[in-house]
Protein backbone atom coordinates (compact mmCIF):
# COMPACT_ATOMS: atom_id res chain seq x y z
CA UNK A 1 0.00 0.00 0.00
CA UNK A 2 2.81 2.43 0.89
CA UNK A 3 4.57 1.61 -2.39
CA UNK A 4 1.36 2.31 -4.35
CA UNK A 5 0.91 5.71 -2.67
CA UNK A 6 4.55 6.61 -3.35
CA UNK A 7 4.21 5.72 -7.05
CA UNK A 8 1.01 7.80 -7.33
CA UNK A 9 2.68 10.81 -5.73
CA UNK A 10 5.62 10.57 -8.14
CA UNK A 11 3.25 10.36 -11.12
CA UNK A 12 1.32 13.46 -10.01
CA UNK A 13 4.51 15.49 -9.51
CA UNK A 14 5.79 14.46 -12.92
CA UNK A 15 2.53 15.51 -14.61
CA UNK A 16 2.57 18.92 -12.89
CA UNK A 17 6.19 19.45 -13.97
CA UNK A 18 5.38 18.69 -17.64
CA UNK A 19 2.38 21.02 -17.63
CA UNK A 20 4.36 23.88 -16.08
CA UNK A 21 7.06 23.92 -18.79
CA UNK A 22 5.06 22.79 -21.80
CA UNK A 23 4.51 26.24 -23.34
CA UNK A 24 6.66 29.26 -22.49
CA UNK A 25 5.59 32.47 -24.21
CA UNK A 26 5.58 36.23 -23.68
CA UNK A 27 2.64 38.47 -24.46
CA UNK A 28 2.87 42.26 -24.25
CA UNK A 29 -0.36 44.25 -24.24
CA UNK A 30 0.03 48.01 -24.48
CA UNK A 31 -3.01 49.05 -22.50
CA UNK A 32 -3.71 52.72 -22.92
CA UNK A 33 -1.12 52.93 -25.69
CA UNK A 34 -0.74 56.62 -26.63
CA UNK A 35 0.13 55.87 -30.25
CA UNK A 36 -3.04 56.84 -32.13
CA UNK A 37 -4.44 54.33 -34.63
CA UNK A 38 -1.43 52.11 -34.15
CA UNK A 39 -1.81 50.23 -30.85
CA UNK A 40 -1.98 46.49 -31.04
CA UNK A 41 -1.14 43.34 -29.11
CA UNK A 42 2.38 42.08 -29.63
CA UNK A 43 2.71 38.36 -28.97
CA UNK A 44 5.89 36.38 -29.51
CA UNK A 45 7.61 33.28 -28.25
CA UNK A 46 10.62 33.56 -25.97
CA UNK A 47 12.75 31.59 -28.38
CA UNK A 48 12.04 34.05 -31.22
CA UNK A 49 12.70 37.20 -29.20
CA UNK A 50 16.08 38.43 -30.46
CA UNK A 51 15.69 42.21 -30.03
CA UNK A 52 18.77 42.83 -27.90
CA UNK A 53 18.50 45.78 -25.52
CA UNK A 54 14.75 46.30 -25.94
CA UNK A 55 14.31 45.76 -22.22
CA UNK A 56 16.22 48.99 -21.59
CA UNK A 57 13.69 51.12 -23.50
CA UNK A 58 11.15 53.21 -21.56
CA UNK A 59 7.66 51.71 -21.79
CA UNK A 60 5.73 54.06 -19.51
CA UNK A 61 2.52 54.92 -21.36
CA UNK A 62 1.29 57.09 -18.49
CA UNK A 63 3.94 59.71 -19.24
CA UNK A 64 3.95 59.10 -23.00
CA UNK A 65 7.25 57.29 -23.25
CA UNK A 66 6.44 53.91 -24.74
CA UNK A 67 9.39 53.64 -27.12
CA UNK A 68 8.84 49.91 -27.64
CA UNK A 69 5.29 50.46 -28.86
CA UNK A 70 6.36 53.29 -31.20
CA UNK A 71 9.25 51.30 -32.68
CA UNK A 72 7.07 48.22 -33.14
CA UNK A 73 4.44 50.32 -34.93
CA UNK A 74 7.00 52.03 -37.18
CA UNK A 75 8.18 48.59 -38.28
CA UNK A 76 5.08 46.38 -38.15
CA UNK A 77 1.91 48.48 -38.34
CA UNK A 78 -0.25 46.79 -40.98
CA UNK A 79 -1.03 50.04 -42.83
CA UNK A 80 1.75 52.47 -41.92
CA UNK A 81 4.87 50.47 -41.03
CA UNK A 82 8.06 49.64 -42.90
CA UNK A 83 6.67 46.19 -43.62
CA UNK A 84 3.53 47.65 -45.23
CA UNK A 85 4.21 47.96 -48.95
CA UNK A 86 3.31 51.39 -50.30
CA UNK A 87 2.81 52.96 -46.87
CA UNK A 88 3.21 56.73 -46.48
CA UNK A 89 6.36 56.09 -44.45
CA UNK A 90 7.95 54.02 -47.24
CA UNK A 91 6.90 56.57 -49.85
CA UNK A 92 8.61 59.38 -47.94
CA UNK A 93 11.75 57.31 -47.39
CA UNK A 94 11.94 56.62 -51.14
CA UNK A 95 11.41 60.31 -51.89
CA UNK A 96 14.17 61.35 -49.50
CA UNK A 97 16.59 58.81 -50.95
CA UNK A 98 15.74 59.81 -54.52
CA UNK A 99 15.83 63.58 -54.07
CA UNK A 100 14.29 66.06 -56.50
CA UNK A 101 15.15 69.03 -58.68
CA UNK A 102 14.63 71.32 -55.68
CA UNK A 103 17.16 69.51 -53.51
CA UNK A 104 19.56 66.61 -53.31
CA UNK A 105 18.97 63.20 -51.82
CA UNK A 106 18.96 62.82 -48.03
CA UNK A 107 19.89 59.88 -45.82
CA UNK A 108 17.41 60.59 -43.01
CA UNK A 109 13.68 60.97 -42.45
CA UNK A 110 12.44 62.52 -39.23
CA UNK A 111 9.11 63.09 -37.58
CA UNK A 112 10.14 66.73 -37.24
CA UNK A 113 10.52 67.23 -41.02
CA UNK A 114 8.78 70.31 -42.44
CA UNK A 115 7.02 68.35 -45.20
CA UNK A 116 6.24 65.23 -43.19
CA UNK A 117 5.76 66.22 -39.57
CA UNK A 118 1.97 66.62 -39.48
CA UNK A 119 1.31 63.41 -41.42
CA UNK A 120 3.75 61.33 -39.39
CA UNK A 121 2.47 62.88 -36.16
CA UNK A 122 -1.09 61.87 -37.05
CA UNK A 123 -0.10 58.37 -38.15
CA UNK A 124 1.94 57.52 -35.08
CA UNK A 125 0.24 59.75 -32.51
CA UNK A 126 3.46 61.58 -31.67
CA UNK A 127 1.76 64.54 -30.01
CA UNK A 128 0.20 62.21 -27.45
CA UNK A 129 3.28 60.03 -27.06
CA UNK A 130 5.66 62.99 -26.63
CA UNK A 131 8.26 61.18 -28.72
CA UNK A 132 10.27 62.10 -31.82
CA UNK A 133 12.01 59.74 -34.22
CA UNK A 134 14.66 59.92 -36.91
CA UNK A 135 15.38 57.13 -39.41
CA UNK A 136 18.94 56.99 -40.79
CA UNK A 137 19.26 55.01 -44.03
CA UNK A 138 22.53 53.05 -43.83
CA UNK A 139 21.82 50.84 -46.85
CA UNK A 140 18.85 49.13 -48.49
CA UNK A 141 18.75 46.46 -45.79
CA UNK A 142 19.82 48.41 -42.70
CA UNK A 143 18.23 51.42 -41.01
CA UNK A 144 19.09 53.05 -37.70
CA UNK A 145 15.93 54.21 -35.93
CA UNK A 146 16.47 56.87 -33.26
CA UNK A 147 13.77 57.73 -30.71
CA UNK A 148 13.79 60.33 -27.95
CA UNK A 149 11.37 61.89 -25.49
CA UNK A 150 13.50 65.04 -25.24
CA UNK A 151 11.54 68.03 -26.54
CA UNK A 152 13.72 69.28 -29.40
CA UNK A 153 12.30 72.80 -29.72
CA UNK A 154 10.34 75.04 -32.08
CA UNK A 155 11.11 75.25 -35.82
CA UNK A 156 11.67 78.56 -37.54
CA UNK A 157 10.23 79.64 -40.89
CA UNK A 158 11.38 80.49 -44.40
CA UNK A 159 9.99 82.14 -47.52
CA UNK A 160 9.51 80.67 -51.00
CA UNK A 161 13.09 81.64 -51.87
CA UNK A 162 14.40 79.37 -49.13
CA UNK A 163 15.49 82.30 -46.98
CA UNK A 164 15.12 81.99 -43.21
CA UNK A 165 12.56 84.50 -41.96
CA UNK A 166 12.24 83.24 -38.39
CA UNK A 167 14.96 81.56 -36.35
CA UNK A 168 14.42 78.08 -34.95
CA UNK A 169 14.51 77.66 -31.16
CA UNK A 170 16.18 74.39 -30.15
CA UNK A 171 15.87 73.43 -26.48
CA UNK A 172 19.44 72.12 -26.62
CA UNK A 173 21.84 74.57 -28.33
CA UNK A 174 23.12 73.42 -31.71
CA UNK A 175 26.31 71.40 -31.26
CA UNK A 176 25.58 70.31 -27.69
CA UNK A 177 24.57 66.79 -26.70
CA UNK A 178 20.96 65.63 -26.47
CA UNK A 179 20.36 62.81 -23.96
CA UNK A 180 18.85 60.27 -23.84
CA UNK A 181 18.45 59.07 -27.40
CA UNK A 182 17.80 55.40 -28.18
CA UNK A 183 19.31 53.89 -31.33
CA UNK A 184 17.61 50.77 -32.67
CA UNK A 185 19.22 48.84 -35.52
CA UNK A 186 16.54 47.63 -37.95
CA UNK A 187 17.42 45.09 -40.65
CA UNK A 188 15.58 43.58 -43.60
CA UNK A 189 15.92 39.86 -44.27
CA UNK A 190 13.75 37.90 -46.67
CA UNK A 191 11.78 41.08 -47.41
CA UNK A 192 10.83 41.65 -43.75
CA UNK A 193 12.12 44.40 -41.45
CA UNK A 194 12.87 43.48 -37.82
CA UNK A 195 14.45 45.25 -34.85
CA UNK A 196 17.81 43.69 -33.98
CA UNK A 197 19.34 45.73 -31.16
CA UNK A 198 18.88 48.90 -29.13
CA UNK A 199 21.35 51.00 -27.18
CA UNK A 200 21.04 54.19 -25.15
CA UNK A 201 23.25 57.15 -25.92
CA UNK A 202 23.45 60.78 -26.99
CA UNK A 203 24.02 62.87 -30.11
CA UNK A 204 24.70 66.50 -30.94
CA UNK A 205 21.84 68.90 -31.53
CA UNK A 206 21.62 69.92 -35.19
CA UNK A 207 19.20 71.35 -37.74
CA UNK A 208 17.15 68.79 -39.64
CA UNK A 209 18.16 68.41 -43.29
CA UNK A 210 15.14 69.49 -45.32
CA UNK A 211 14.35 68.26 -48.84
CA UNK A 212 14.68 71.77 -50.32
CA UNK A 213 17.95 73.07 -51.77
CA UNK A 214 18.46 75.28 -48.70
CA UNK A 215 18.46 72.29 -46.39
CA UNK A 216 18.46 74.31 -43.14
CA UNK A 217 16.20 77.15 -44.28
CA UNK A 218 13.40 76.45 -41.78
CA UNK A 219 15.86 75.69 -38.96
CA UNK A 220 14.06 72.62 -37.62
CA UNK A 221 15.59 71.38 -34.32
CA UNK A 222 16.85 67.80 -34.58
CA UNK A 223 20.12 65.93 -33.99
CA UNK A 224 22.96 64.52 -36.08
CA UNK A 225 22.88 60.68 -36.12
CA UNK A 226 26.51 60.57 -37.26
CA UNK A 227 27.51 61.95 -33.83
CA UNK A 228 25.66 59.30 -31.80
CA UNK A 229 27.68 57.83 -28.94
CA UNK A 230 26.44 54.88 -26.90
CA UNK A 231 26.52 55.48 -23.14
CA UNK A 232 25.11 57.66 -20.42
CA UNK A 233 25.54 61.34 -19.62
Amino acid sequence: MKLTRLLCAIAVCFALLVLSVGGVSATWLYAGDPVADAGHKLSLSVGDFLWEGSGDLPTDSEVGENHVSLIDNIINHTSHGLNASGSYLNQQISSRKRGSWTGGSRDTLGSMGANQDEELEDIFGLAASELSFLIHFIDDNTYHLYTTSVYLGEPGACNWLGQTTKAGQPTVPIGENIYPIYKTVVKKSGGTWTAVSTEEGYAKSAWYEESRSSKHATQIPSFDPDTFVAGKL
